[in-house]
């Protein structure tokens, strides 16, 4: 089509005088728009006037989408908090996790905001596995009409940074969707990133959701909570911790274990915090003081000099101490600290990903400054470093047992030995420098992909080695307190029988009184053949089998690095062999039991 000089002139007039009057993201939304209208026939100065006449709206969305993928519930936190601010501008919108909802309905949603975790070593969210397969196949459909932002959640300690958020923005894409805003990729610091995301998010979804008349709804899909902030209450959470009072440390290991585990109480009372068996204890942690005056020490900073870091101003003791990361070595650091230190061997180990992450999970700040010295003033020193995150333990009682107090099963994590020993920041403030009366940050984590069945009557199966026993202590205190019927049997495992059998005493009390009905334990030093938990279970496979085709839930706690996958393995053998079924038709069963949350994990 041949348009006159003058219909040009018109057009391009009114063109100049639309792009001075809208956003960046309105513009892209009109484009789009036009096309349409061009496509359908309607004449090319008809277009710009039906966007550009005074009055006239686009075909709003009327429902704002959130879907989030999460591991340990930082992005849920993200999620929850953006549908509060949607529904604030009179905005319906639908939360979900993505394991409670069907892949396929994002062929038929219009405004998305995902909020999606990476886990381990690149993976998405075992509550996001289904969707990120489901999105990645050739099932998933063309997503011509869907604009879209993603927010990305990761660690950078782990060298596979925020894949999971990078592939799947990638993937809508592909499909046919609409990139509204750039992709945000964050750190375990996600704060200082998510609040100016949040207030964009909005600013630019505008233009494409209809504010519903009345009061405006917030569609929570599954059993997942408001934030309490819609409700008006006073609310702790990650950002607004409770100072808890620490009650008792009493161990739970005796010489000459090579570990040291401990049972923590604290006091939640006055903070109205509730938790459910499943869930988890954020502790905000302090760094310790002498490792702050020796790091302080060596680059020959001042102690005192006020430092400027995310629009707060501190004294660099007070930003090392309470909101640095000290005791993890993380890729961003390493790359800043090789060029203040001019080190070529730093740099040349970062080109090797494989050899940094090894050499990386073998060290502490200190020991890269130490090795690689650099003299530097207080500003370069804190920028240089990533702000501490919380770090998360299973609750170890249930609240059904606890007059407002909670229970936790620490183990001091430390690299190193003798002088060279570096502690853990949370497990080493917890059993080796605070005291009973001491108060410290704490908020409760939910999680509600590890949960007891609601029928009293279920068996349970849980696997929990070490320290990833600790949930399955409340399991069985819940349960008893309930007056569950529903057989139970804990795999636990250690490496020593008669120095690291936690809880001993207490599971032999409720095998007596029977609430835990059996109890399978591998101790993988008291023999010449290492024995773990896997193995009990291989042993008790025919049994095992039983319990599963009796509709038994299955949990596993503990190291996901390898011990879950071995369990993993474990069960998927003894579903072939004693269900006979091919691999591939067990694994598919261990699917299916994931999917009705009858299969659950909470691994680390």
């Amino acid at each position: 089509m041949t348009l006159a000089p003058a219909q040009q002139q018109d057009i391009e007039r009114q063109l100049s005088h639309l792009r001075e009057s809208l956003t960046s993201e309105q513009l892209l939304w009109a484009s789009g728009y036009m096309a349409g209208l061009a496509a359908a026939g309607a004449p090319a100065n008809a277009a710009v006037e039906a966007v550009a006449r005074p009055g006239t709206k686009p075909v709003a969305a009327e429902t704002l989408t959130i879907w989030y993928g999460t591991e340990t519930g930082n992005s849920r936190g993200v999620a929850q908090r953006l549908a509060e601010k949607a529904r604030e501008r009179g905005w319906t919108v639908d939360l979900a996790g993505l394991d409670e909802v069907q892949p396929r309905r994002i062929g038929k949603t219009q405004v998305l905001v995902l909020v999606i975790s990476t886990h381990g070593e690149g993976d998405p969210p075992e509550a996001a596995e289904a969707f990120y397969k489901f999105i990645q196949s050739d099932r998933a459909p063309a997503l011509g009409e869907l604009k879209y932002v993603v927010f990305a959640l990761g660690d950078s300690s782990y060298p596979d940074f925020c894949q999971t958020g990078r592939e799947l923005d990638e993937r809508l894409a592909g499909l046919g969707a609409t990139r509204l805003l750039d992709r945000v990729d964050c750190d375990v610091d996600f704060e200082t990133l998510e609040d100016p995301w949040r207030e964009k998010v909005v600013e630019t979804i505008a233009p494409l959701v209809e504010p519903r008349s009345g009061e405006p709804r917030l569609q929570v899909v599954g059993n997942r909570a408001v934030p309490a902030a819609s409700a008006g209450i006073h609310h702790h959470d990650r950002r607004n911790p409770f100072s808890a009072e620490l009650l008792e440390v009493s161990p739970l290991t005796v010489a000459p274990s090579n570990k040291q585990v401990a049972h923590v109480e604290l006091s939640l009372e006055g903070s109205g915090l509730v938790w459910q068996p499943g869930d988890s204890l954020g502790l905000w942690p302090e760094n310790d003081p002498r490792l702050v005056e020796r790091i302080v020490e060596l680059v020959g900073a001042d102690m005192d000099a006020e430092v400027q870091r995310d629009g707060q101003r501190l004294a660099l003791r007070q930003w090392l101490t309470r909101h640095a990361e000290l005791t993890q070595v993380v890729r961003p650091f390493v790359e800043t600290w090789a060029g203040l230190s001019e080190s070529r061997q730093l740099t040349d180990l970062l080109a090797d990903r494989d050899a940094f992450q090894a050499w990386s999970h073998q060290r502490q700040v200190i020991d890269i400054i130490t090795e690689f010295p650099a003299r530097i003033d207080a500003q370069a020193l804190a920028g240089s470093l990533r702000r501490i995150a919380p770090r998360l333990y299973s609750i170890a009682s249930s609240p059904l047992t606890a007059d407002d107090e909670i229970a936790l099963t620490v183990k001091l994590e430390h690299i190193g030995a003798d002088e060279g020993r570096r502690l853990g920041v949370a497990s080493g403030q917890l059993l080796e420098r605070a005291r009973p009366g001491d108060r410290l940050p704490i908020y409760i984590e939910t999680n509600d992909r590890f949960r007891l069945p609601v029928d009293g009557k279920r068996p349970i199966i849980m696997i929990g080695p070490g320290t990833g026993v600790a949930p399955f202590r409340a399991f069985v205190e819940h349960r008893q307190a309930q007056g569950a019927t529903g057989p139970s049997w804990l795999f636990f495992g250690e490496q020593h029988r008669r120095t690291d059998f936690l809880y001993q005493l207490e599971w032999q009390r409720h095998q007596r009184s029977g609430a835990l009905g059996h109890l399978s334990v591998a101790f993988s030093r008291d023999q010449a053949d290492k024995v773990y938990v896997q193995h009990r279970l291989r042993e008790q496979g025919r049994a095992v089998h039983a319990w599963l085709e009796d509709g038994a839930h299955v949990y596993v706690c503990g190291n996901g690095h390898g011990m879950a996958a071995d369990v993993h393995q474990a069960l998927v053998d003894i579903v072939a062999e004693h269900g006979a079924k091919s691999p591939e038709q067990a694994a598919e069963c261990l699917a299916a039991m994931k999917v009705d949350h009858r299969y659950q994990k909470d691994v680390y």
